[in-house]
């Protein structure tokens, strides 16, 4: 038994010793993404809660680098421009809208500006840099991946294909209490080791409430042309100020 922990250690070190210097599954798959210039597409996202259910339905326009354009038709119209400069964002019965310029944008706002529809970037921004320890492989995944970020501890799982198929959180790395379960599939390849996942399905546990969530995003289509007019505020928030102030503008 002494002999087989020793030689599990050994192997276990050597594979960390093997991905040394290189890159990690987080920004190996982020990477890919860098082939995406244009992205456009109708998302639809779909939250289960305490027998309710919630729908929201956007228009998502993305164009590399720092343009984003997405109009929110349910339930509520909101629309958010990035114009490769500032972010803007007005709402139906809001007095004024809210804008800064991109450098100052932080937290959450600045994963939602900068995540791609159909990747996992809201996830993988965040553990760009974060150490990862090689975890076992499973049947259909057979590379997962552990990252110790803050309180959590997060897995990715990929395919054999390389596709990004799950990412799991957790409360520590013993993997016995999950939080959250994101699924990925319908996948679309776009280019060289680049996949885009047309649904997205997550299982969540917060404050005591499970919630069911499921994205999908329609008619996705990758690199083709966009109108400049889409990413141009001045066409679309005609006669409104804007304070860079996000609780002065409701």
């Amino acid at each position: 038994m002494k002999i087989r922990t020793y030689l599990s250690l050994a192997a276990a070190a050597l594979a960390q010793a093997a991905l040394a210097g290189e890159p990690t599954l987080a920004e190996q798959v982020c990477r890919s993404y860098t082939n995406i210039q244009t992205v456009s597409c109708l998302a639809r996202k779909t939250t289960a809660l305490r027998e309710q259910t919630a729908h929201m339905l956007s228009r998502v326009y993305y164009q590399r680098p720092d343009r984003l354009h997405v109009e929110n038709i349910v339930p509520l119209r909101r629309r958010i421009i990035a114009d490769g400069a500032r972010f803007y964002l007005a709402q139906d019965g809001w007095r004024k809208g809210y804008s800064v310029p991109l450098a100052e944008l932080d937290g959450e706002w600045k994963i939602m500006q900068q995540a791609i529809p159909g990747t996992a970037m809201e996830h993988l921004l965040r553990l760009q840099g974060v150490a990862e320890d090689v975890l076992d492989r499973q049947p259909e995944l057979p590379v997962r991946r552990g990252y110790q970020k803050d309180n959590l501890y997060v897995v990715l799982a990929a395919d054999a294909q390389q596709r990004l198929a799950r990412i799991e959180f957790y409360t520590n790395s013993d993997l016995a209490e999950r939080t959250a379960l994101y699924l990925f599939d319908d996948f679309l390849h776009v280019t060289n080791d680049c996949w885009l996942a047309a649904r997205q399905r997550a299982e969540l546990r917060l404050q005591g409430d499970d919630i069911k969530e499921t994205r999908r995003f329609d008619n996705l289509q990758v690199n083709q042309p966009l109108a400049a007019g889409l990413f141009d505020p001045d066409a679309f928030f005609k006669g409104l100020d804007f304070v860079p102030d996000f609780s002065a503008a409701p």
